[in-house]
């Protein structure tokens, strides 16, 4: 049984899509000028741990009649494009609440808006890489939202009359309907800061509570305190073997499902995230006596420890077929396929360095196979993921991150009906294409470093630790016979 994604197992599983609409930037709090607009940044090279960015400082409009303003124009904007993640009590560093909280990260927020690391959605269209369709739940900001901000932060960051406030758009509902079955976690976590050490994975347990086989066709993840998740992983363990963890909980996982092996990745949760759902007349068989597996990142706050005592999760089936069975196929290193140039070894110092495994689709005949979902899963030293299929002498993009991000993984679904999605063909060849910069020019490899107490790159091979690596796409299927 190969192992991947940090989780056991190649073949089938449920592979849903979710969605997350968020907006940050760094800052510390501030406080308004007298007048109702805070001042000017101008969106230079500032320091974005700062409340605002650049050095020059100019006087706005600052007239309650000033348009773009806060109550008017940018709280609706920020309600439902921040507050799933920047709100009182969540896991982002700052609350943006209120114009009190908001104004003073104007110019930070512009900088991260326009170099496209926030709202963080990393599977975008470049030179090599168009989809076949777009992707649900996009969380960019539209153009006509960017300028928004841009003429909000040029007029001064201006709060306006709270009398002619817009309506704030109520955020959609993150309750599963009808929920079949739920479970939660035994015990309790306590997370904190250990030393420069921030965040932690542990793996969880539980009971899905079908007493036959059943059809999975929704998911969602309930966390158990706000503060400190920042996402999970959702595995379905199909032999249930997880039932003998120890109060159900394996400490420092990793990326992985505490030692289980056959394991089928089910689906992913960031804050804010929708209930997990396959497209209609999509599902996957929950044998009875199978459990979950969440695997938990949880990053600790700043302030003090933190208890997790509650996490969960709903779930809706059905007892009949779908029209089409979902699978999973994990395709990389580890996974199915081969990698071109073996073994994945990373050297220490390179940037821009490639590996890429490719992979054969047997021959399927005249069945109905679509590509539904697909899922980018490097560690820290990756920067880059390209997933094509290699159709005679066509490349077909399937999806490319070229701003991968370790903390924000997610499964992209294509927001087409099943019918409509990409069609799997026999004699199709699917390549997964990875890029790694090992050098002290990336972020997350100096964080990875400070977590082992080193101050090096170091060697980096395939394996599940904080100092391996992986090139592993998931790729969600259905089938109709």
């Amino acid at each position: 049984m190969r192992t991947g994604m940090g989780m056991g197992t190649r073949g089938q599983g449920l592979v849903l899509g979710l969605g997350l609409v968020l907006l940050g930037a760094c800052g510390d709090d501030g406080s308004p000028s007298e007048t109702n607009a805070g001042p000017t940044t101008t969106a230079g090279s500032g320091d974005l741990t700062g409340g605002t960015a650049g050095e020059e400082t100019t006087e706005g409009d600052t007239s309650p009649a000033a348009r773009p303003n806060w109550h008017e124009d940018i709280a609706p904007l920020v309600a439902a494009n921040c507050r799933s993640c920047h709100t009182a009590g969540s896991v982002a560093p700052f609350p943006m609440d209120d114009y009190e909280g908001t104004w003073p990260l104007g110019a930070a927020m512009l900088l991260q808006v326009d170099a496209a690391t926030m709202p963080p959605w990393h599977a975008v269209e470049t030179t090599e890489c168009i989809p076949p369709a777009p992707f649900q739940h996009d969380a960019r900001l539209t153009e006509d939202d960017k300028q928004l901000l841009r003429d909000w932060v040029a007029l001064g960051t201006p709060e306006g009359d709270p009398a002619n406030a817009a309506p704030i758009p109520e955020p959609p509902s993150t309750d599963l309907a009808d929920p079949s079955g739920s479970d939660s976690m035994q015990g309790s976590l306590t997370i904190q800061p250990e030393g420069s050490r921030l965040d932690f994975f542990h793996c969880l347990s539980l009971d899905p509570g079908n007493a036959e086989d059943v059809f999975l066709d929704g998911i969602q993840v309930i966390p158990g305190n706000d503060a400190i998740v920042h996402h999970v992983l959702v595995y379905l363990d199909v032999d249930g073997a997880s039932a003998a963890w120890p109060g159900g909980q394996v400490l420092d996982c990793d990326g992985g499902t505490g030692g289980v092996g056959n394991v089928r990745l089910a689906g992913a949760w960031v804050p804010g995230a929708q209930p997990i759902r396959p497209p209609e007349g999509v599902g996957v068989r929950l044998p009875a006596g199978a459990r979950l597996i969440l695997n938990m990142h949880y990053h600790a706050a700043v302030t003090g420890p933190e208890t997790d005592d509650g996490t969960g999760v709903a779930l809706h089936w059905t007892t009949d077929a779908p029209e089409y069975t979902s699978e999973l196929m994990l395709i990389g290193a580890p996974g199915e396929g081969d990698l071109v140039d073996p073994p994945l070894l990373v050297p220490s110092g390179a940037s821009n360095h490639v590996e890429a495994v490719e992979f054969d689709v047997p021959f399927i005949g005249a069945v109905d196979v679509r590509l539904w979902a697909v899922a980018a899963h490097m560690h820290k030293v990756g920067i880059d993921m390209k997933v094509s299929i290699l159709r005679g002498n066509d490349e077909l993009c399937m999806l490319q991150t070229p701003a991968y991000d370790f903390d924000w993984q997610r499964l992209y679904q294509y927001d087409v009906p099943i019918g409509d999605a990409f069609r799997i063909q026999s004699g199709d060849r699917v390549r997964v294409r990875c890029t790694y910069d090992n050098t002290l020019d990336n972020p997350s490899v100096v964080e990875m470093l400070q977590e082992v107490g080193l101050d090096q790159p170091q060697d980096v091979s395939q394996g599940e630790g904080t100092l391996d690596e992986m090139c592993l796409t998931a790729v969600g299927i259905a089938y109709r016979l």
